[in-house]
């Protein structure tokens, strides 16, 4: 590919990086409802039609941040290696969720967006945003299958246990993410994972 097409497509994807970047801080700050395409524009210092050359309404650029999450997500989600040598499947399960946690708690804006779910009036975020948790909750169901056929998980019904656990992920999240910003976490990542497998994971672990 010639080196003016490389650059080409540098600038395309910085440019649509800054608009999600506007675009996350201004659904945060405002929430969907409150939220505008001209605020968005505005945060990003762009144009309307260089907004429009990407994204054709705000529904749009909303979706592409949950699908940005949810790809990034999946990526933290590891497989669990039952090899010989291999970590216990507890250690491996702790090191996947303390990654899953420190990248929603360290996009503050991003958490918000993604925990304004139950307060949303608006009927086409709350679909989007209700499609983005039925996709989590599945992902979580599958790990829970496979936990169950590797001897890891007690046998337990997939969907209702993922939507427990779920559940109480969102509940530390919202506990992290609402403290000041000056104000740290009292305790690391590692350890408030610990504490929510001692809480939750432990009624699904296999004695």
């Amino acid at each position: 590919m010639p080196a003016e097409d490389v650059r080409a497509l540098g600038a395309r994807a910085e440019r649509r990086r800054q608009i999600l970047d506007a675009a996350k801080q201004v659904f945060a700050e405002a929430g969907y409802h409150g939220a505008s395409i001209h605020a968005i524009i505005e945060r990003a210092a762009i144009a309307r039609g260089t907004f429009y050359l990407y994204f054709e309404s705000k529904e749009a650029v909303f979706g592409a941040l949950l699908d940005e999450a949810m790809t990034e997500l999946r990526h933290r989600i590891v497989r669990i290696d039952t090899g010989p040598g291999a970590r216990s499947p507890k250690d491996q399960l702790e090191d996947s969720l303390s990654g899953l946690l420190a990248f929603v708690v360290a996009d503050r804006p991003l958490a918000a967006v993604l925990l304004s779910s139950s307060s949303t009036p608006d009927a086409e975020a709350a679909a989007r945003l209700a499609g983005f948790y039925a996709e989590v909750r599945q992902v979580i169901a599958l790990s829970l299958e496979t936990g169950m056929q590797i001897g890891l998980i007690r046998r337990c019904h997939p969907e209702r246990t993922a939507a427990a656990l779920l559940g109480l992920v969102r509940g530390i999240v919202e506990h992290c993410v609402t403290r000041p910003v000056d104000q740290p976490l009292d305790q690391p990542i590692a350890d408030v994972t610990r504490e929510l497998i001692d809480l939750a994971l432990v009624g699904v672990l296999a004695r």
